[in-house]
């Protein structure tokens, strides 16, 4: 009954503009509406209310007061919970502007000053589902795909370390799925006795549904899961593409982010990741090796653009001593920064795969240089350069 989902409708709306306030206002009554927050500001004031409070199933929110609407959009979808639905309201009538955002997810964009009728309109085509040509678009969550340059430049250890502190400290709902389905470790780092549930989907996509996939996840926590598999050695493994789309899918619609730690060889499941993955974390170290193959994998992620990303990881940094590749050569030949270096460690790594341990709440160097960047792909670290474009997020910071 629309009254029914009326009462529970949680809204909040960020507007700069006091006339556009008392617009909107009167349209929620209009729409019977209730359980709302009008707030003034824009996108801004909504990334450091989110940043310590959870966001509403709709929000309104301003950006004609931003410089880079996209990226802080984009920063703001990071905070935001799963099916949230966003309506933006602008001062640009920018048929570019407007396909960006739509690329984003956002419901709809529409010019201030606000008109009844208009926003009217669009709150119901929004809360209700009402006089709009194309389906709801919501937000969903986000494929990170970790991926190392070369064997053993300590990926997986950042991968699992990586979704134990989102889902510990940024509170968010995150599966980690280790697709080296003979000799992967993730489940070592969680102290689990793998099954060969990765295995299940992949050779049987039309078994699939949500109690076959949640059957086949395995709890770290109550909001961290892993699916992967131990294969035995002498069994060939028989991949449906079409299972893992299934997968991909169910996943990004239940989870904030979907880790997928990628082994050290090219099958057609891991290059179909690197390729669809909403944001790639390259590890690598400071070897020849490790260049060669950066670069490989950053021609076969493609074009960074709007909602897709590299995020470049120098582990190890300092292991090789005066014979590894200087960062800014190593940045020259790649045509590309090293947005984060992490300095050798030759303890912790080794003791949380041995001991089963994560890195979520410790204190120690190495869980402050892994915790930047989760705070950076969930948006809590504002652009350090913002002259530089969409993605001038990307910086080089030395973590020690």
């Amino acid at each position: 009954m629309p009254g029914q989902k009326t009462e529970q409708t949680q809204f909040i709306a960020f507007l700069e503009n006091l006339q556009d306030m008392e617009v909107v206002r009167e349209a929620f009554k209009v729409v019977n509406i209730k359980n709302i927050e009008i707030i003034q500001g824009g996108v801004k004031e909504a990334i450091a209310l989110f940043s310590h409070r959870s966001s509403p199933h709709y929000l309104i929110i301003d950006i004609s007061k931003s410089d880079l609407p996209v990226s802080d959009l984009s920063r703001l979808a990071e905070l935001c919970e799963l099916g949230i639905s966003v309506l933006a309201i602008g001062d640009k009538n920018d048929v570019g502007l407007y396909r960006d955002l739509m690329k984003l997810g956002i419901f709809e964009y529409l010019v201030s000053p606000l008109f009844p009728e208009i926003i009217t309109r669009a709150l119901k085509a929004m809360v209700f589902g009402e006089e709009k040509g194309k389906g709801s678009q919501t937000k969903t969550g986000k494929i990170v795909a970790f991926v190392g340059a070369r064997g053993g430049v300590g990926s997986t250890f950042l991968a699992t370390n990586f979704a134990c502190m989102m889902s510990i400290e940024k509170s968010r709902r995150t599966v980690v799925l280790d697709l080296d389905l003979y000799y992967g470790t993730v489940s070592l780092y969680f102290d689990l006795r793998s099954n060969v549930g990765l295995d299940d989907i992949l050779e049987n996509p039309e078994r699939m549904d949500q109690l076959f996939i949640e059957r086949l996840l395995i709890p770290v926590n109550e909001r961290l899961f892993v699916l992967s598999s131990e294969t035995p050695l002498d069994e060939q493994i028989k991949y449906k593409i079409e299972g893992f789309d299934i997968l991909l899918k169910f996943l990004t619609k239940n989870f904030h982010y979907v880790v997928i730690d990628i082994p050290h060889y090219s099958t057609i499941i891991t290059q179909k990741v690197i390729v669809n993955a909403h944001i790639m974390v390259l590890v690598t170290d400071s070897s020849l090796a490790g260049l060669r193959d950066s670069g490989r994998l950053i021609t076969l992620f493609g074009t960074e653009g709007a909602g897709r990303r590299i995020v470049m990881v120098m582990n190890k940094y300092g292991v090789y001593g005066k014979s590894e590749v200087k960062i800014p050569d190593f940045e020259q030949a790649l045509n590309h920064k090293i947005n984060y270096v992490i300095p050798f460690d030759n303890f912790y790594p080794l003791d949380c795969i041995n001991q089963g341990k994560s890195l979520a709440g410790k204190d120690m160097p190495i869980a402050k240089s892994i915790r930047t960047i989760v705070d950076d792909i969930v948006g809590l670290r504002p652009p350090e350069e913002p002259s530089g474009g969409f993605f001038s997020l990307f910086h080089k910071k030395k973590l020690i």
